[in-house]
């Protein structure tokens, strides 16, 4: 744009903000900023500049008036900083998600509440006629016909060997592998996974609805008569609230009953978490490209007018901002370039205690809380155990309602119709099991699964959806299975009380996939892709060592592979010598049919590291994955496994700009010095600076993580989640101030093997050949290798690589997994934990990779980086050399486990069954050598350019990205494009 231009789009600019008191006055629309009612309006005050300070304006909303102008106000509530006046040109007629795009490559910051930020984008789409189209009334839209998934479904072409031998502790299957069943002999599960895969999932406003009205009503910061409110008290009541206003939900045909949200399939809104982050596009999304939403419109009237409004200020995110000053390290945190924390959304990823509701059932729970309070030695004491008492009731009362939800449907059917007679039965014992558990312990199979999903669901009334994970499913459900299958006399009623139990434990997987993430547009075009990751674990050894697998191990397995279901994310331990190679060609056969799943760890590595932690030895055999792969002891830990994901590019681009990143072209970390060889005389002293660079990040990173621990603390503390954990009774602690028995939070490092190729190269060139010099490498790195770089990346690209095997390519990767594993051991969390440091990027290293310049390693800018604990994509035949190098990094150091991404397809000309040998073979030879974890994507390059081109066939397609399933055609064109052009190594 010229300069005529620019200053004629500023015109524009500041007309349309000075006109928007004229577009509020209308009544249609006034209700957006001011309720006539309760005469209470949007009070704010907007400034918008532009870094140089040539450009200032201002917009004042009060009390249903708007006033725009130029200048600067005093206390605005944020000011909107572009870079410079030609970027605030170009963004006045964009769209409100196209604006906050703006963020990303920080043409666009803010200071202040965020919050605000997504309200005016909010209120710039109503402006300018934003409608929701498309909506078709209060269910789910098929927005596939059943036909047409199944027919899709035809491209799955599953391949089962029988064994016909019990192995492991294997009681009942004659044929663990239960190669006889398939997807057509359940046709219950069958529909119901059709009927899934054709569904538009739809916002739900039930809990955000009900979660405001509650606090709306009893306050939350003082109560009526001015007093404080106890924060564990004001989220027991609110929990209860929620629990027993929810509506009781048992969706047709399904063996289960309860429901996540008022939806068929929903996406729950948490206002007090990230929900806000949604307000710009509530009236676009269910027209988005990626990962639609349905949305009904007085459903967006009520976030927008009722619940957001209310959580502006009381959200996580801005009270920590507020209570710690606005800290450095929440600003380099929504520069999105450098780290990632979670507990703005969640500290969801744990494993609560299954096992202890289903033995002792949570009215005996509710009993020793009633005790310890008798006992309790201080008023906070008393208060968390009165506040788990209040929780418990909300779920007990929950299932009373489903119980008799139960009956009412009996009194819709008509038992003369045989279908209806046998829905009826059903519902029968759907509401006696309902009446029993999760208050009492459960007996049966169907009641133990049916407590864990209405334990599930009631959690979920309190904490995010977001890796709240099941645990060790199979260690669980084996002894209800046992039980039964006693009471049976015949084997024609064993083996139909097999194919009950299957299809039980398929109905908890239906259950688990009734919703989603809330991912805003943003979200989906930069890190999308992800589920809620509700991860259930099978397999490895029990407390005491020994074989864990059993007949539910199979039976999970079989019901995983027919469903192939994003969700729940399957992970399966294996133990070498005590665990059968049989189970593991099993696991690899899933593989092969899912494509993808499960992932398949070490069990003795990860036991080790766990030990080498502190973890008791019973406890750390008893591990389970949570999230992506990451261990968690069920029921003891409070592990917050993905508290944040640090981007390892970032401090290397800083090092080679004395501190400052180029994204946000600001001193961002300490000044290192210019690269030269007079100010880097040897490769250790850039790589000092690379450190120095490296260790900042990750103290601020901590640093925020515990303030927005502590946010939480008052925001958002669980006593709902603290009664199924061992700790908190016996401590009077809620899980969020350090109740559970361990207290860790888990790391991800993402892209080491970027930073590890790009200082092989800089040792290389520069120091060891001296064929190239810092001035150089830094124009090339600035004009990303376009011209005149020919024959330096030719350069590049013959030096030995990290995952090579070469000698010393991986000497830097061992010396940056203990620096960073040192440093992050050199502060603990705000619970007075450990910071556990893994390698896995769930689908960060896409993202991060656009906002990252070109690289010393030849990738060029904007490319991926690379995923997980993977080498980067090359020559076709290291595989080997990869296996090697990944297996023999020490795994001690990275107790929150790493991800080795391996695309590997069988040969064309193997039978199954080789097939299934060589696959497990190489799985066998990386756990022998010390590997911790394995995760496939068994499927070749050109499948996936035409799931692509023809998305209609591959729905049902699984890839693995790092460390989590997505399906295929609902990840950005980006993220495709990655694992399309990962290494396609061959079975021989």
């Amino acid at each position: 744009m010229n300069e005529q231009e620019i200053e004629e789009s500023l015109e524009k600019f500041k007309e349309s903000l000075s006109l928007l008191n004229v577009v509020f006055s209308r009544k249609r629309l006034r209700k957006e900023i001011y309720d006539d009612k309760t005469g209470q309006g949007y009070n704010a005050r907007y400034q918008f500049c532009t870094r140089g300070g040539d450009f200032n304006f201002y917009l004042v909303f009060q009390d249903g008036t708007i006033t725009a102008g130029e200048g600067k106000i005093d206390n605005p509530n944020i000011t909107i900083v572009y870079k410079d006046k030609e970027t605030l040109a170009t963004t006045w007629n964009k769209s409100a998600d196209e604006t906050l795009e703006y963020l990303l490559d920080n043409s666009m910051s803010f200071i202040g509440n965020m919050t605000y930020l997504t309200r005016f984008s909010y209120l710039t789409s109503v402006a300018t006629g934003a409608k929701i189209k498309g909506y078709k009334g209060p269910e789910n839209q098929l927005i596939h016909s059943i036909e047409e998934i199944e027919k899709g479904e035809e491209k799955r072409k599953l391949k089962n060997v029988a064994l016909n031998k019990k192995i492991d502790n294997v009681k009942f299957l004659k044929d663990p592998y239960l190669a006889l069943y398939t997807i057509n002999d359940f046709p219950r599960l069958k529909y119901l996974k059709s009927r899934r895969r054709a569904m538009k999932p739809a916002i739900c406003v039930e809990r955000a609805k009900l979660v405001t009205e509650y606090h709306k009503k009893n306050g939350f910061e003082m109560d009526a008569n001015g007093t404080p409110i106890d924060p564990e008290l004001r989220q027991a009541g609110a929990v209860n609230y929620i629990l027993t206003h929810k509506k009781p939900i048992i969706h047709d045909k399904h063996l289960l009953a309860g429901s996540t949200t008022s939806k068929e399939v929903g996406v729950p809104i948490y206002p007090e978490l990230i929900g806000t982050a949604v307000w710009p596009e509530l009236r676009v999304i269910g027209e988005r490209e990626l990962n639609p939403n349905d949305i009904a419109p007085q459903d967006a009237d009520i976030l927008s007018q009722e619940v957001f409004p209310y959580w502006m200020e009381r959200n996580v995110r801005e009270y920590c901002r507020k209570k710690f000053n606005n800290p450095i390290s929440q600003w380099l945190e929504e520069r999105w370039v450098f780290y990632f924390m979670m507990k703005n959304n969640a500290i969801s990823h744990t494993v609560p205690g299954f096992p202890r509701i289903l033995k002792e059932g949570l009215i005996s729970v509710k009993q020793k809380a009633k005790e310890m309070e008798g006992k309790a030695d201080s008023q906070e004491k008393r208060n968390f155990y009165e506040a788990m008492q209040i929780a418990i009731d909300g779920i007990i009362t929950y299932s009373n309602h489903l119980s008799e939800e139960a009956q009412n449907l009996i009194g819709t059917l008509d038992p003369s119709i045989p279908e209806q007679a046998k829905r009826i039965e059903e519902l029968k014992e759907l509401s006696r099991i309902c009446a029993t558990v999760p208050a009492h312990p459960a007996e049966t199979l169907h009641e133990a699964i049916q407590s864990i999903w209405t334990s599930f669901v009631a959690i979920h009334a309190e904490n995010a959806n977001s890796a709240m994970s099941i645990g060790r499913l199979d260690i669980m459900l084996q002894p209800y299975f046992l039980k039964d299958m006693e009471k049976l006399k015949t084997e024609e009623e064993r083996e139909e009380y097999i194919k009950k139990a299957i299809e039980l434990v398929g109905s908890l997987f239906l259950r688990f996939n009734d919703h989603d993430p809330l991912v805003p547009s943003i979200g989906n075009k930069l890190f999308g892709g992800s589920s809620s990751d509700d991860t259930v674990t099978v397999g490895g050894v029990d407390r005491e060592g020994n074989n864990a697998v059993c007949d539910m191990t199979f039976i999970i397995l079989k019901a995983n592979e027919m469903l192939c279901f994003q969700d729940p994310n399957m992970n399966a331990r294996y133990y070498s010598g005590i665990n059968s190679k049989e189970y593991l060609k099993r696991l690899v056969e899933v593989n092969i049919n899912m494509i993808s799943s499960p992932s398949i760890h070490n069990d003795k590595a990860m036991i080790e590291a766990l030990v080498n932690e502190g973890f008791a030895l019973e406890d750390a055999r008893d591990w389970a994955a949570t999230g992506c792969v990451e261990p968690t002891i069920q029921g003891k830990h409070y592990g917050h496994t993905n508290c944040m994901l640090l981007n390892l590019v970032a401090p290397l681009e800083m090092a080679l700009n004395n501190g400052i990143h180029p994204l946000i072209r600001e001193q961002v970390g300490p000044q290192t010095g210019i690269p030269s060889l007079e100010t880097f005389p040897t490769f250790e002293d850039f790589y000092k600076a690379c450190k120095t660079q490296l260790s900042y990040l990750i103290r601020k990173s901590m640093e925020i993580n515990n303030y927005l621990g502590k946010s939480h603390e008052y925001i958002h503390p669980t006593p709902l989640l603290s009664a199924f954990f061992e700790g908190p009774l016996e401590k009077g602690k809620d899980l969020i101030k350090g109740g559970a028995i361990y207290n860790t939070s888990g790391v991800a490092l993402v892209a080491l093997t970027d930073i590890v190729d790009s200082l092989l190269v800089i040792k290389d060139l520069i120091y060891d050949k001296k064929e190239l010099d810092y001035t150089t490498l830094l124009y090339a790195l600035k004009d990303n290798f376009e011209n005149g770089s020919a024959e330096l990346l030719n350069k590049i690209n013959k030096i030995p690589k990290f995952g090579s095997d070469e000698p010393g390519t991986r000497d830097i990767a061992d010396d940056l997994i203990d620096f960073c594993y040192k440093e992050y051991k050199s502060m603990k969390n705000y619970r007075g934990g450990d910071y556990l440091v893994g390698y896995w990027s769930i689908s960060y290293h896409v993202g991060w990779g656009l906002l990252s310049g070109a690289l010393p390693s030849g990738r060029k800018k904007g490319a991926p980086l690379t995923p997980g604990l993977t080498p980067a994509p090359g020559r076709s035949d290291l595989l080997l050399q990869n296996i090697h190098t990944i297996a023999s990094l020490d795994h001690l150091k990275m107790p929150n486990n790493a991800s080795f991404n391996v695309k590997l397809v069988p040969h064309p000309g193997d039978l199954h069954e080789k097939t299934l040998d060589l696959f497990s073979g190489y799985v066998q030879s990386y756990f022998d050598l010390g590997g911790m974890q394995w995760q496939f994507n068994i499927v070749t390059s050109d499948t996936l350019k035409d799931a692509m081109v023809h998305t209609e066939n591959y729905q049902w397609l699984l890839v693995r990205v790092s460390g989590y399933n997505a399906y295929f055609t609902k990840i950005n064109k980006n993220m495709q494009l990655e694992i399309i052009a990962r290494t396609e190594f061959h079975c021989r």
